[in-house]
């Protein structure tokens, strides 16, 4: 009795382990969040099109100035630039200029080219 339970319990289990995960519906929009994670933003970079390549800058610029250390802002403008370039499409000028990261370089730089002018 308990070897054919024990059977039982276990072809059961064993059948249900290869049923398929059913997989959620997925959105058109974006809808990118990211709670202090760069994986959304990689990915979402990585998918770029044409079509796309406006709003999802606009969704993704949100975690580059105010969330993204250095080299993640650094790595992530280099890849929209590369793939901008690639698509034929143009980077704003001013895309995430006002990064938190950089603010301390940015006011380093301001505080040498204002020296640098008063030398002059």
């Amino acid at each position: 009795m308990k070897t054919t339970f024990c059977i039982i319990a276990a072809s059961i289990a064993s059948a249900s382990a290869f049923v398929p995960a059913t997989k959620a519906p997925q959105s058109t929009q974006l809808h990118i969040t990211t709670k202090g994670t760069a994986a959304p933003v990689r990915k979402s970079i990585s998918g770029l099109t044409k079509e796309n390549f406006d709003s999802t800058l606009k969704e993704i610029e949100d975690f580059l100035t105010k969330e993204a250390g250095s080299a993640i802002y650094k790595k992530s403008m280099k890849r929209i630039n590369v793939k901008a370039s690639a698509l034929g499409v143009s980077v704003p000028a001013d895309y995430a200029k006002d990064a938190k990261c950089t603010k301390k370089r940015r006011e380093k730089q301001d505080a040498y080219c204002k020296a640098k002018v008063r030398g002059s």
